[in-house]
């Protein structure tokens, strides 16, 4: 083909259309580029993410979030920051990032109550609190300490062989404590002896599986509490009421004596506990607060029937309870009330066992006909017929912790954070299979330690033949 001057010229006039063109596009990608922002999360754990718990709690915050970094004229640490921020703010838009040098203002420092350079200050609406750590668990305890308006008072009752709820051994309560006051619960022991009374600011009171008697005058001082709009948590073992009838006739319920058994070896094998009278529940009602908990599972060791009395309010002056029974163990299940649970125990319908499913808790609601000095109108009360899955030994399986947690914020009226999950830290667990752990022990304790004195070995009959 035979190039003209005007076939020079059009394709001039192409190649510069073509280049002009290219600027256009790549000016026209670095302009959306600043305009829009796409991240993604490759790493198999997500760690460059918020977790799903922290961002259900992001999203259901009706005020805006601020974080105020104090720290020195840093770019690389002022960046730093601005990354971790910017996981807040890519769930939450109307997170903010300001920082300020302490050195250079004194006066917004103390204001906010910083000590020392390298802190984080975070607002959530008129409340705040200065963090020295900025790991994810620990900025999400404190954005549900501030979401709650206040610090929440909670009082275990003593004196009658209760679980301690500040023991660090396998029966005490330390682990769930631990999560309480990191999500803003001050938890205190409580005797109804030296004081009479239970404390009017408290959010509400736990009966934790007594083991003696209550007198009766503490009876009355716990009948009272009720009575006058008092929030409860009863949790009760088998094995007796411990002189708590008339609490029990109060809230119209029927709580027996016998021990939940589910005598399923299939199960017992799944659940790597080889005893009858540890249950499993999978199966929650209609209460609100295990609405969230569907599809998970909870294990209770030696519990009891909670159930709702059918004569619960035909008396007069009784009190007015809207109940739901909210836990439920699986059908093969049952009451035993022999007292028998080792051996090859089995369901006797001519005795007073109970056939299952057997309901496990149930939750109370009473409308209040007067506030006086109260911020709330509905009276809330859970009564569990069992302690043990509260413990140290048992908090850590399946969805315990997340139904304890969820307990305790739905008495003390803070429905808002049924809907967010325990805030963990990621990544504490490694989860091996068998026979991973059998090569990694095998190679750590008879490999290596065999390699190193047969290298030792050979370097020494090396050096000797020198």
């Amino acid at each position: 083909m035979k190039m003209t001057k005007t076939s020079h010229r059009w394709l001039g006039l192409h190649n510069a259309i073509f280049y002009l063109l290219v600027v256009l596009v790549i000016g026209l990608l670095g302009f959306l580029s600043r305009e829009f922002t796409f991240v993604a999360d490759w790493t198999q754990s997500g760690r460059n993410s918020l977790s799903a718990p922290t961002q259900t709690l992001l999203k259901n915050l009706d005020q805006p979030l601020a974080f105020i970094a104090y720290i020195p004229d840093n770019p690389t640490l002022q960046t730093q920051v601005k990354d971790l921020v910017a996981k807040y703010q890519r769930v939450k838009p109307d997170t903010t990032l300001e920082f300020v040098n302490p050195d250079l203002d004194p006066a917004r420092a103390q204001q906010d109550g910083i000590e020392h350079s390298g802190q984080l200050a975070i607002h959530l609406g008129e409340r705040s609190e200065v963090m020295d750590s900025a790991s994810e668990q620990t900025i999400g305890n404190a954005i549900q300490r501030m979401s709650r308006g206040g610090e929440r008072l909670v009082v275990f009752l003593e004196g009658h062989g209760e679980r301690q709820p500040l023991s660090s051994e396998s029966t005490g309560m330390s682990q769930l404590v631990a999560q309480l006051q990191r999500s803003g619960f001050l938890v205190q022991p409580h005797n109804l002896v030296r004081t009479q009374s239970i404390p009017q600011n408290a959010s509400f009171a736990v009966i934790a599986a007594p083991q003696q008697d209550f007198l009766p005058g503490e009876v009355a001082v716990l009948k009272t509490y009720v009575e006058q709009g008092g929030n409860l948590l009863w949790l009760q073992d088998p094995g007796g009421l411990r002189g708590l009838q008339a609490l029990e006739e109060l809230l119209g319920l029927q709580i027996h004596t016998g021990t939940v058994i589910d005598a399923n070896e299939d199960l017992q094998a799944m659940l790597g506990i080889n005893h009858p009278a540890v249950v499993p529940v999978v199966d929650y009602g209609k209460a609100e607060l295990v609405s969230k908990l569907a599809g998970k599972q909870t294990v209770f060791p030696f519990a009891t029937l909670v159930a709702r009395d059918p004569q619960a309010g035909t008396q007069a002056g009784a009190l007015v309870w809207q109940a739901e029974e909210f836990l439920y163990t699986l059908p093969a299940s049952w009451l035993e009330s022999s007292g028998v649970l080792e051996g090859a125990v089995k369901f006797d319908e001519g005795s007073d066992d109970q056939p299952g499913p057997v309901p496990l808790g149930v939750s109370l609601v009473r409308q209040l006909e007067t506030v006086a000095e109260r911020s709330r109108s509905e009276q809330r009360v859970v009564v569990m017929g069992d302690s043990d899955f509260m413990l140290n030994s048992f908090i850590g399986q399946g969805a315990n912790l997340d139904l304890a947690s969820n307990i305790f914020n739905w008495l003390s009226a803070d429905d808002s954070l049924l809907k967010v999950p325990v805030i963990r830290a990621p990544d504490t667990q490694l989860e091996l299979s068998e026979t991973a752990g059998a090569v990694l022990g095998t190679f750590f304790l008879f490999v290596l330690p065999l390699g190193l004195l047969a290298a030792g070995l050979w370097i020494w009959w090396r050096r000797r033949r020198r």
